[in-house]
């Protein structure tokens, strides 16, 4: 118990002394910025002695910094070469004088002299930091140290950050599209930013994917810079807003193809483009579960016992302006005598219609023979609806069914 509590009362000791040390050690490095062998800006301007300043320290109460509207800024977008500005308030809202003087910088960023290093009780001052655009990079960040006598605030770093672009940028610079219906097309836009002052418009749009050309409009039009709607590119010069329209009748299947423009600077730019993915889809199409192979359209029923029977289920769907008017209806089913098919109720979602197609192998049916093994051995159901294009549906049929 003695070895424990003399344990204890060493480690106080020693947590003492080293918190002293800490102390100790902050205190002199504070007042090595401003009052030890370190001449600072308001002894160099003449604002204030070496003496004046100790002086201040302890008995000229207690300053606190506030910098108003933060310590970062985000300049947006800015042009290869082009060089832009920030100015940081530096506020006393302390009771003592604020003693302030300009520590290091990034390479790359340049600080302004400071209009006032000593600040009153309730006085401000403008800290300036300046970037200029030398290369072009996805995001950049720079920043500036400023020393105060603030005791809470010893040291602000104020940071700037941002993007830096080719004379022109366009965004999305890749458009994804969602499965397009067929029958009715879709419209998507846009935009191109300009940061070239010399430039003003666009030219020579071209679809690249030759067989879908003539199913494809494209158009664009000036528009205002608002920094509102585009605050990354508040400083670009001019806007550009380009529609891309899929008019209806595309084939049915994959989509890829590119957009590509000019800008009146000719081979100073080049050739831009916008790669474009869609897959377009029929306004019917069929799905289900491992039952059903939606590829080839074929219901595998498989080997089917008639004492003990089978079903399956198959989901028509219906999308498009015209989902609401459509009505399928069974027309045939091969082999009608071993296989009963229906249409269920629908089921209306918000982008398309579902019909249910039940396949059912009744208990007791007599033997059937469609194994699906060559092109005329599938049993064959044909659904036709009211729409104008997908008029006649086929789905194919595996079953052998035995006693």
């Amino acid at each position: 118990m003695v070895r424990i509590l003399i344990t204890v009362i060493v480690a106080a000791i020693a947590g003492l002394a080293l918190g002293r040390m800490q102390s100790s050690s902050f205190s002199n490095r504070f007042e090595e910025r401003f009052a030890g062998s370190r001449v600072s800006m308001a002894e160099t301007r003449g604002e204030i002695t070496k003496e004046q300043l100790e002086q201040q320290q302890q008995t000229g109460g207690s300053p606190k910094l506030e910098v108003i509207g933060g310590t970062e800024y985000d300049f947006g977008t800015m042009r290869h070469g082009e060089t832009m500005s920030r100015e940081f308030i530096f506020r006393n809202i302390g009771t003592g004088p604020l003693n302030l003087d300009m520590g290091g910088s990034t390479c790359k960023c340049t600080v302004g002299d400071l209009d006032q290093s000593i600040l009153q009780p309730g006085e401000q001052t403008v800290v300036k930091l300046t970037w200029t655009a030398q290369s072009i990079i996805a995001d950049f960040g720079q920043s500036a140290t400023v020393i105060t006598t603030d005791p809470q605030n010893t040291e602000v770093r104020l940071r700037v950050r941002g993007q830096i672009v080719d004379s022109f940028v366009v965004e999305p610079g890749f458009i994804a599209l969602d499965d397009v219906p067929a029958s009715e097309g879709v419209t998507r836009v846009f935009h191109v930013f300009s940061y070239l002052e010399k430039s003003e418009t666009l030219t020579d749009f071209l679809w690249t994917n030759e067989n879908t050309a003539e199913f494809v409009k494209i158009d664009f039009k000036q528009v205002d810079v608002d920094p509102a709607k585009f605050p990354k590119h508040r400083q670009a010069l001019r806007a550009y807003e380009v529609t891309l329209s899929l008019q209806p009748g595309l084939p049915i299947g994959p989509l890829n193809s590119r957009i590509q423009f000019s800008t009146d600077q000719g081979d100073d730019v080049g050739r831009l483009d916008v790669p474009v993915e869609a897959h377009v889809v029929s306004d019917i199409s069929l799905f289900g579960g491992d039952s059903f192979n939606a590829k080839l359209s074929i219901v595998q029923l498989g080997n089917v016992q008639s004492s003990q029977g089978a079903s399956v289920t198959v989901m028509l769907a219906i999308q498009g302006s015209q989902r609401d008017s459509i009505v399928p209806e069974i027309v045939s089913v091969k082999p009608a005598e071993s296989l009963n098919v229906r249409i269920g109720e629908p089921r209306t979602g918000r982008r398309r219609t579902t019909f249910p197609i039940h396949f059912e192998v009744p208990m007791g049916a007599p033997e059937a023979y469609y194994p699906g093994n060559s092109k005329d051995s599938f049993g064959k159901v044909l659904v036709r609806t009211n729409h104008e294009i997908a008029r006649e549906i086929p789905i194919y049929v595996r079953m052998v069914v035995t006693d």
